[in-house]
C-alpha cells in the first residue's frame, strides 16, 4: 500500500501540528539550557533539517547516520524522514571508531550528522570504513537545522518503507542493523497509546539514548502522537532526572534496571515526592524487587516491562491490578500483539510451562540489514518474530519472564536459569547486585558461576555467598565459582553485559 507524504498519517510532525500547533510538544535540556518547542515549531524545524538534506541529494531510501545526543534537532531528523523518505541510522556514540566503523560500512549512509562533540569520532569511523562507493558527506547537526530550503517529498511512501535502521546486540560477533518499517513505529505508538492510556496530558522524560529502540519507541514516539509532552536531556544522570521529574512534573517515567538504581541511591530520592508520577515502568532488564520496594514505598505504581527492537518494544501492558494479582509479571498481551510461548519442539506451551516467546503483529520488523540468514532465523514464514527469551504464562493470561535462552545454564543435565539464582543472592544480607552465568565445565558440561557486589561497607567472601545460598535454593543452582567484585559490567545502554562477563570469567577457569 503507498500512502501520498502530504497530509498523510506517516508524517506526525505535520499532523501534530495542525491539531495543536500552539502546544509545547519538548522541552529541551541538550547544551545545559531549557528549551521550548511547540508543535508548529517542531514541524517547522523538521522541515528546515527535510530541505537541507534535500539540497545536499537526500532522496528516497537514502540513509543518514546519526552520531549526536538527544535534542529536538535530533528529534527534528526523525520527523523529516516522513518529508523526505530517507531512512535515519542511529549510531552509538559510545562505541570506539573500530565498532562503529562496521555500521557505517554495513549501512552505508551517504550522509553522516554529527554533533560537533563527536567529530573526531565519525571522522575516524568514517575513515576506517572500508568498500564505500562515492563520497559521504558531513554534517554538522546545527547546520542540518538552520537553512530556507524546500523538503523534496517522496512520490509515494509505503507502511512497509523502512523509517530506520537499528542496530542491536553487538557483545558477540557483528551487530545486526533491524529493519524498522514505518508500520512498525506507528502501530507501536498507537498500540501504546491506547493499551497504557496516554493522553495529551502526560509527559514523560527521555533518558533512553536515541540509538536505542527505547529512545524512540517506547515512549517518545507513542507520546508524540498522543499530543503529550517529551523533555529530552543530552544523557542521564540520576540526581538531574529526579530534578527534572519533579521540575517538569512527569506523569510517565521508564528506564532501565540501572536508572531506578542508582536514582534511588541518589541523596535526592529520599525527598523527593514524584506527587506528578502516574506511574514508574522498567525496560530492558527486571529492576530487583528491593529497588521497586522504594518506588512502592513513595506510593506509586512500578510496573516491569518488555520489550525488543525486532518487535514492539511495547508488546505488553501492565493493569493497575498487575501489582496486587501478579507483582513480578511484565503483563498482558497489548491490544495489536499476538504472543505464544513455544516448545523446543515447536509445539505451543501450556499454562505453567516455559518456552520462547513468540511475537506477531503489525508491530514487528521488515528483518536485519544484509543479513538474510539471521532474518530467516528470527523471522518466520508466518510472519512469527522468535524473540530468543524464555518466557511463562499463567492462567490469567500474565506474562513472566525467565531468562535469556542463549543464558539458560545446562549442568549435568538439570536446566539453572540465571535470575532465579540472581534473586537469591540479591536476597543475601550485604549484597548490592549479582549476576549469573554459565561457564565451561568438563564434568558437569557447564558450571554456575556469579559476580557478586556488596554493599558499601560491607566484606563478603565466596564461601559465606554459597553457604548461606544452600538455605534459598537447590545445591545444583549454587555457583560453584563466586568472584567478588566493585563493578558489575554493563552495556552502553546499561544493561549487564552477560556476553562480555560469560567470555572474560569462562577464559578465567579455562586458565585454572
Amino acid at each position: 500500500m503507498s500512502i501520498n507524504p502530504k497530509g498523510s498519517l506517516l508524517d506526525i510532525a505535520a499532523s501534530r501540528a495542525r491539531l495543536t500547533p500552539e502546544k509545547v510538544g519538548v522541552v529541551d535540556y541538550f547544551g545545559g539550557e531549557r528549551r521550548e518547542f511547540t508543535f508548529q515549531e517542531l514541524n517547522s524545524l523538521a522541515e528546515r533539517v527535510g530541505g537541507k538534506l534535500s539540497s545536499l541529494g537526500v532522496r528516497k531510501g537514502s540513509r543518514i547516520a546519526v552520531i549526536a545526543h538527544n535534542s529536538a534537532e535530533y528529534l527534528a531528523l526523525y520527523l523529516a524522514a516522513a518529508k523526505t523518505g530517507y531512512v535515519l541510522v542511529p549510531l552509538n556514540w559510545r562505541l570506539p571508531p573500530e565498532e562503529l566503523s562496521f555500521m557505517v560500512e554495513d549501512s552505508r549512509p551517504s550522509i553522516i550528522v554529527y554533533q560537533e562533540e563527536f567529530r573526531s569520532l565519525a571522522e575516524e569511523s568514517l575513515a576506517r570504513a572500508k568498500g564505500l562507493v562515492g563520497r559521504v558527506e558531513m554534517v554538522e547537526i546545527g547546520e542540518v537545522a538552520n537553512n530556507a530550503e524546500q523538503a523534496s517529498p517522496p512520490s509515494s511512501l509505503g507502511l512497509e518503507d523502512p523509517l530506520m535502521i537499528l542496530y542491536t546486540g553487538g557483545t558477540t560477533g557483528f551487530p545486526k542493523g533491524a529493519i524498522i518499517p514505518y508500520r512498525q513505529a506507528i502501530w507501536n505508538a498507537v498500540n501504546t497509546v491506547l493499551s497504557w492510556g496516554l493522553t495529551p496530558g502526560d509527559v514523560g522524560p527521555i533518558f533512553f539514548p536515541f540509538f536505542h529502540t527505547g529512545g524512540w519507541h517506547v515512549l517518545t514516539v507513542p507520546l508524540y502522537l498522543a499530543g503529550g509532552r517529551l523533555v529530552l536531556v543530552p544523557r542521564f544522570d540520576p540526581d538531574e532526572a529526579i530534578d527534572v521529574i519533579e521540575r517538569e512534573s512527569c506523569t510517565v517515567v521508564i528506564g532501565v534496571p540501572t536508572m531506578f538504581h542508582d536514582m534511588a541511591k541518589s541523596p535526592k530520592f529520599e525527598n523527593a515526592g514524584f506527587s506528578s508520577v502516574r506511574f514508574f515502568k522498567s525496560g530492558g532488564g527486571m529492576t530487583p524487587e528491593s529497588v521497586v520496594r522504594k518506588y512502592l514505598e513513595k506510593g506509586k505504581p512500578f510496573y516491569q516491562g518488555y520489550g525488543l527492537t525486532e518487535a514492539g518494544p511495547n508488546l505488553l501492558y501492565t493493569p493497575p491490578e498487575t501489582l496486587k494479582e501478579a507483582p513480578l509479571s511484565v503483563g498482558k498481551a497489548s491490544l495489536f500483539a499476538e504472543l505464544k510461548i513455544v516448545r523446543e519442539d515447536g509445539s505451543e506451551a501450556g499454562v505453567g510451562e516455559v518456552g520462547e516467546l513468540w511475537v506477531r503483529g503489525p508491530i514487528v520488523f521488515s528483518g536485519y540489514l544484509n543479513r538474510d540468514k539471521e532474518t530467516r532465523e528470527t523471522l518466520t514464514s508466518e510472519g512469527w518474530v522468535k524473540t530468543g527469551d524464555l518466557f511463562m504464562r499463567d492462567g490469567k493470561g500474565y506474562y513472566y519472564f525467565v531468562e535469556r535462552k542463549k543464558f539458560m545454564i545446562k549442568t549435568g543435565g538439570e536446566n539453572v536459569y540465571p535470575s532465579e539464582v540472581e534473586r537469591a543472592i540479591r536476597a543475601l544480607d550485604g549484597v548490592e547486585e549479582a549476576v549469573v552465568f554459565g561457564v565451561p565445565d568438563e564434568r558437569w558440561g557447564e558450571a554456575v558461576a556469579a559476580l557478586v557486589k556488596p554493599k558499601p561497607g560491607e566484606t563478603l567472601t565466596p564461601a559465606d555467598v554459597r553457604e548461606r545460598l544452600r538455605r534459598l535454593i537447590a545445591r545444583y543452582k549454587i555457583p560453584k565459582y563466586v568472584w567478588i567484585v566493585d563493578e558489575i559490567p554493563r552495556t552502553p545502554v546499561g544493561k549487564i553485559d552477560y556476553q562480555s562477563i560469560k567470555r572474560a570469567y569462562s577464559a578465567k577457569v579455562a586458565r585454572k
